[in-house]
This record gives structure tokens, sequence and C-alpha cells, in this order.
């Protein structure tokens, strides 16, 4: 069985194998591998007290989280002494803050969002984007960001009223693919 999406077909085992290949964290458990990450790279050690902090939580609850993490290998944790991350629970919360970055800053720049609304979707999405989304979304925001008109166009099309229609404004070479796709389709709907 294969699906479709946007043009691309898929099968079901390219889609699994995907997800295969990452193991299963929990929203929380990437946080906590947000937050170590985070702390290390402002020149701070990660403490429990400071994990604590960051993610408005009580020192018990890093404490357990903090040994599941060191089960699976992702952190080194001893009870009172700084956490590091192994290499693969470096990885991989680099990978929470990139998706989180690039979703961020979709919100931001494509969206139009305020920051700190920006900023609270990025922290929901980031867990459940998978990487073909973000990778998209980038490549999306790097055309935008190319190009100032398509950015303006893009923001006025958002911005219209949901119930109105949409903005009618194109460009040249915008039309003439659209007049070139109108016509590939009215010649296969022929045939």
């Amino acid at each position: 069985m294969n699906f479709v999406r946007s043009g691309i077909e898929y099968s079901r085992r390219q889609t699994l194998a995907a997800t295969r290949d990452k193991p299963k964290l929990s929203k929380s458990q990437e946080d906590y591998l947000e937050a170590i990450l985070l702390l290390v790279r402002k020149g701070r050690v990660a403490r429990v007290r400071d994990i604590a902090s960051q993610l408005g939580v009580g020192m018990p609850s890093v404490t357990a989280a903090l040994k599941a993490l060191a089960a699976r290998k992702l952190v080194n944790y001893d009870p009172y002494q700084v956490i590091t991350l192994t290499d693969k629970g470096d990885k991989l919360a680099a990978e929470v803050i990139g998706r989180h970055e690039v979703l961020r800053r979709f919100l931001r720049e494509a969206l139009a969002m305020d920051e700190d609304s920006a900023e609270a979707n990025a922290c929901r999405l980031e867990h459940a984007a998978d990487s073909r989304l973000i990778t998209r979304l980038n490549r999306l925001s790097q055309l935008l960001r190319q190009c100032p008109r398509a950015m303006n166009e893009w923001r006025k099309a958002i911005s219209a009223p949901a119930s109105g229609p949409m903005p009618a404004t194109a460009c040249s070479a915008c039309e003439r693919r659209t007049s070139d796709n109108c016509a590939t389709q009215s010649e296969e709907a022929a045939s």
C-alpha cells in the first residue's frame, strides 16, 4: 500500500523506516534533553536545580527523568554531579532544537506571528513534526526570504479573512505557469 502526499509517493515501508530509526522519546524527555543542551550552550553546567528552573518543574521530577534518560544512555547522570549528554543524547537534543528553530522562524517570518506566540507554538509542534515537514517548512522559509515580493504576497494571502476570497495578484511568471498547468490538465482530461 502506498501513500501519496504532495505528489510524492511513499510506501508504507518507507514511512515506517523514517520513524523506526529514532528512539521513541516522550515530549517531556525531549524537553529535558533540550534544556540540558541549552544550558551547556549558554556556558553553564547542567545541574538538577538549573534544569528544574528552566523547565518550571520540581527537582524530584528532574531526577526521575534523568534516571530514565541515563538508562537509555542519553545522559551521564550521577546524583549531586553535573549532568552531561552522551553523544547520542547530544545528537537528539540538537535535532529537537533544530526542529524548534525552523518552526519558530517559519511561524515568525512566514506566518507573521508575534515572538511569544511563535515560541509557544514551536515548543508544542517540535515534538510532532517529522523531518520531511521540517525540511519543507525550512525550504519554504528560505524561498520566502529570498523573494521579498513572494513574502509580501504570502503574508497578504494568509492574513485575508478566512471566509473571504484570496487576494488575486500574480506576477507574469506565475500567470504563465498557471496557464501552462491549466493547458496540461485540459489535455490530460481530454485523453
